[in-house]
């Protein structure tokens, strides 16, 4: 029996990607019954030619899409064909199912890690963190569009990921993904904790890790120096959002708090005292009790708050990342040039509050709740280093000024 079988490439107009460009998807139709899939490819509006279904013009980038396109035409109709010949009536999404595994996603690494992530998901909050699944998520993610970009098909057999697939997406997060160095190495990771799961599980009888060398570097620790910290405070909040997020971020770098330390922060965490107030909790990244004795603008933030506080949270924050934009944009506002995040809040307090006070280093370990004072003492040399550059900034004004001596 012939069967009236199309494959339709098309972009989504009325839903644009972040970085602006289109998603293209897959339309399979057969005998008037269809369905779609994304291609996990996009492009941008003005280069796509509708009525050849294909990328315009002649770079790199629109050729390997092209052929990529090429690739999932000849796989459908690959398809198509198997399960004629095997005497069924073929379905659109029987041969979507052919195509990107369906259901029965067992066999491939994508599909592995994604169940994984669905467990992982049932155990967040109570023994996981949610920072921890977006993570397995943002990796799962990428490992998918790498294995799509390199291979054409969405996923591979578990038993196929070696010790040069592994070397391959390496170079792919460093080239195409643009990842920096200790990103890589935090990816990396995960997956290896995937690849171990699949290893106890009898999925795959090598690691393909051993001996892998996972590097990293050291990253730059952003602080706020003493005037900066005055012109954050300073700034003018545009909406009761704005200034929750603020009041956190300025809370934060005169406790040492990082976000989800502030976000779950409740009445039984604050002891009151009419001499001193103080902050008693456990870090949600490392379970170590931490004390935090607070100063006056810390304290003032906490009774702006605890009035109208619930039971459970103090401060009532969105994501991690929407905090950051509004800090980002904030810090913009009061003329900062550097990198401000959330975690800015931390470095700030270990250092500008803290060290460069005089308060001793291992006080200042333990209430940042710090397991090694050698990560305490990272501070203590960015702060030096600080410190010596401004001198050096001095010296050659003073030396200007002085000439004639």
């Amino acid at each position: 029996m012939r069967h009236q079988f199309k494959i339709l490439f098309y972009i989504k107009k009325n839903q644009p990607l972040k970085n602006g460009k289109l998603a293209i998807i897959c339309r399979i139709s057969i005998d008037g019954e269809f369905c779609t899939f994304s291609t996990h490819l996009a492009v941008e509006a003005r280069l796509w030619d509708n009525s050849r279904k294909c990328v315009r013009g002649r770079s790199e980038a629109a050729k390997r899409t092209n052929a990529l396109l090429d690739n999932i035409r000849y796989a459908l109709q690959e398809n198509y064909f198997k399960i004629l010949r095997s005497n069924e009536r073929p379905t659109a999404y029987m041969i979507r199912n052919a195509y990107i595994g369906g259901e029965d996603d067992s066999d491939g690494v994508v599909g592995f890690f994604r169940r994984h992530n669905l467990e992982f998901e049932k155990m967040v909050g109570t023994i996981r963190r949610p920072n921890t699944l977006y993570k397995y998520r943002y990796v799962c993610n990428h490992l998918q569009k790498f294995i799509f970009t390199t291979r054409g098909v969405p996923d591979i057999p578990l038993n196929r990921v070696n010790r040069d697939v592994i070397c391959e997406f390496h170079n792919w997060l460093a080239t195409d993904a643009k990842c920096s160095v200790n990103t890589i190495r935090l990816y990396l990771t995960a997956l290896k904790h995937i690849i171990m799961l699949a290893i106890a599980c009898g999925r795959i009888n090598q690691n393909p890790f051993l001996g892998y060398q996972l590097r990293s570097e050291p990253s730059r620790r952003h602080f706020l120096l003493k005037e900066e910290l005055r012109r954050m405070m300073l700034v003018s909040a545009r909406n009761d959002k704005e200034r929750i997020i603020l009041d956190a971020f300025i809370f934060g770098c005169f406790t040492g708090l990082a976000y989800s330390d502030i976000s779950g922060l409740t009445r039984r965490d604050i002891i009151i005292d009419e001499q001193q107030w103080a902050i008693a909790t456990r870090r949600n990244k490392t379970h170590t009790s931490v004390e935090v004795p607070l100063l006056k603008i810390p304290q003032k933030i906490l009774q702006r708050y605890m009035d109208e506080a619930n039971d459970e949270h103090i401060f009532t924050l969105p994501t991690n990342c929407w905090c950051n934009r509004v800090i980002k944009d904030m810090a913009q506002r009061a003329n900062i040039n550097k990198r401000i995040t959330f975690h800015t809040a931390r470095h700030t307090f270990a250092t500008t509050v803290t060290l460069s006070y005089g308060v001793p280093i291992e006080a200042v370990s333990r209430m940042l709740g710090h397991t090694d004072i050698k990560t305490t003492q990272i501070y203590a040399k960015i702060l030096e280093s600080v410190v010596n550059r401004e001198m050096q900034r001095a010296s050659d004004r003073i030396n200007i000024y002085f000439q004639d001596y």
